[in-house]
């Protein structure tokens, strides 16, 4: 088992370092700390004293990784999660990070918010950093993952059921009549997109439909992106009679795709997605969409995590799964929608 000295060693520093790095007990240069937080992670180093002199030491901090704040789901996920901080009116406040769903930038920002100190970490991980995570929670530092999860990382999580609540927007449109749903989703290394593509092709195997490779798009999460694959997608032959996207950057890029080229939504192709924003009834057709209560699912990571923090953390994970609402509008083509009051009925239970 590795000890204080063979960190110092590895690092390069003295033992003194060391334990000004682990205890915050005095200034130690940026890169210095950088080695020897690197050194620990590296030889496994346990951990006990340091998560125990972590909880010593509070800062009143909480780190928040995100994957682009620009995003409208992940604008209310924050805004949750800040209200719900400043309620408690204790002196914690939080630390924002943008990943940009790049693995590289996370482990960056995983080391940034260690040496910080921070007291905990509300997360939407990118994906490909499941050691480091392993690694952080190691040293002392609970975690909530939020909107999506990763496969052996035992943490507490808040999101909704994503295939089955693509499961019912898709199975929605079909039963108006559309036979060629295409898919238009984002290239992400995150759960809930694949269980949104999984819940797509429920549908179509429920409603006897074959899953057509040529009927799918793939992009960045971009409107830029999206838009590019919707010209393609709405282009071939057959044309689909119906589009189904993953988020809600898809679905402005699809819409951007069909005014381009001249077509009526619903009427030529319909289109369907996640996601409830002011800008969904902005414009017609009104947007149908999957409704995500991503505001409360930033409340309710605080609170999951301030149990964390102040409780027992050897505790098996809280999966919390919250319900998303599928609100019927212009754009799914259904009879009778003319863009008045939206209907609504519960996809997640």
């Amino acid at each position: 088992m590795a000890t204080i000295r063979d960190v110092a060693k590895a690092a390069g520093v003295s033992v003194a370092t060391v334990s000004h790095v682990i205890n915050g007990s005095r200034f130690v240069a940026d890169d210095t700390r950088k080695r020897v937080l690197n050194a620990i992670r590296d030889l496994n180093y346990r951990r006990d004293g340091i998560a125990r002199s972590l909880r010593r030491n509070k800062t009143g901090t909480i780190g928040v990784m995100i994957s682009d704040i620009t995003n409208p789901y992940f604008s209310d996920l924050v805004r949750g999660i800040e209200d719900t901080i400043y309620a408690r009116n204790d002196g914690h406040y939080f630390i924002l990070c943008n990943t940009d769903e790049d693995p590289e930038k996370e482990r960056l920002y995983l080391d940034v918010l260690q040496e910080k100190r921070v007291e905990g970490m509300i997360v939407a991980p990118a994906g490909g950093n499941e050691q480091a995570f392993r690694d952080t929670i190691d040293f002392g530092v609970p975690i909530v993952f939020v909107d999506r999860v990763l496969e052996g990382v035992e943490v507490d999580s808040v999101r909704v059921n994503n295939r089955e609540a693509a499961h019912a927007i898709v199975s929605h449109v079909i039963s108006h009549g559309r036979r060629r749903v295409a898919l238009a989703h984002a290239k992400l290394d995150a759960d809930s997109i694949v269980d949104r593509v999984e819940g797509y092709k429920d549908a179509l195997r429920e409603a006897g439909m074959t899953f057509d490779p040529a009927h799918v798009r793939t992009s960045r999460s971009s409107v830029e992106d999206a838009h590019r694959e919707g010209l393609s997608l709405l282009t071939a032959s057959p044309r689909p009679d119906a589009v189904f996207c993953t988020n809600n950057f898809m679905t402005l890029g699809i819409m951007q795709a069909i005014a381009d080229l001249g077509l009526n939504c619903p009427d030529d192709v319909a289109v369907v997605g996640f996601d409830d924003f002011p800008w969904t009834t902005a414009f017609h057709p009104h947007l149908t969409v999957v409704s995500q209560p991503s505001y409360e699912i930033g409340c309710a990571a605080v609170r999951l995590l301030f149990n964390r923090i102040a409780g027992d953390r050897a505790s098996p994970p809280v999966r919390m799964v919250m319900d998303a609402d599928l609100i019927i509008r212009e754009s799914c083509g259904a009879p009778g929608e003319t863009g008045g009051q939206a209907a609504s009925e519960t996809a997640c239970l």
